[in-house]
């Protein structure tokens, strides 16, 4: 009996430890971010504020954050939204995230750097699986995902569609179910970055652009795309 008691002590103890390890921090912030802990103690979001599992993080209106994981992967946290960071493990050989998004827009910037990835967004009853991503997305009644580069896969309502590659291909989906996905043009893309309080350039690189049009001068036959 003294033996069970003490297994299940150190179990406690580990799950506390975990749920308290820093699981990246912020590294630019404007306006008001709010952070309630697992533990309910209420945390202002500035700069070098550390992220734990559990943390539920609200971006004011007229605000924003930008966070470090420790897995090397970014976010771009745009004003209106709000998340909950609900799993995290990054080692040798896992890469593991369990992202809940209530509402809002954001941009994901993570390769996949691990032998065991598996990185995940839940949000109104549908997931958002990523592989090597630079993604962003706005999310609320209706919800829309932009692929930049990688690969996402959609889940949800019994359904699901897979992006991939790097033609700027987007979704919309809602209640009612998923729509099909359809390329963007550079120009749409980057309206909707603008539209959602988000910084292409941030996600991409000022030279995303010109890498395009240089690219398809070079290209021959199908390699040039539609």
């Amino acid at each position: 009996m003294r033996l069970l008691f003490i297994t299940m002590l150190l179990s406690v103890l580990i799950m506390t430890a975990h749920a308290s390890e820093s699981i990246g921090h912020i590294t630019n912030s404007a306006g008001k971010i709010q952070i309630k802990t697992i533990k309910a103690k209420r945390l202002e979001g500035i700069p070098g504020t550390q992220i734990n599992v559990g943390d539920f993080l609200k971006v004011r209106k007229k605000s924003m954050a930008i966070i470090a994981m420790q897995d090397g992967s970014k976010f771009q946290i745009s004003e209106k939204t709000t998340l909950v960071f609900d799993d995290f493990l990054y080692d040798e050989t896992n890469q593991k995230m369990l992202v809940r998004i209530i509402d809002g827009a954001l941009s994901y910037d993570g390769k996949k750097i691990a032998p065991n990835s598996n990185r995940q967004f839940n949000t109104k009853g549908f997931t958002l699986t990523v592989r090597g991503t630079k993604f962003a997305g706005k999310f609320g009644s209706t919800s829309q995902i932009v692929l930049l580069k990688g690969a996402v896969e959609l889940s949800g309502k019994g359904k699901s569609q897979v992006l991939s590659g790097s033609s700027m291909q987007s979704i919309i989906f809602d209640a009612s179910g998923m729509g099909q996905p359809f390329n963007m043009s550079i120009i749409e893309v980057k309206s909707f970055f603008v539209k959602h309080g988000l910084n292409f350039d941030l996600l991409m690189g000022p030279k995303f652009e010109q890498n395009i049009e240089s690219s398809n001068k070079n290209c021959v036959g199908s390699n040039c795309g539609n």
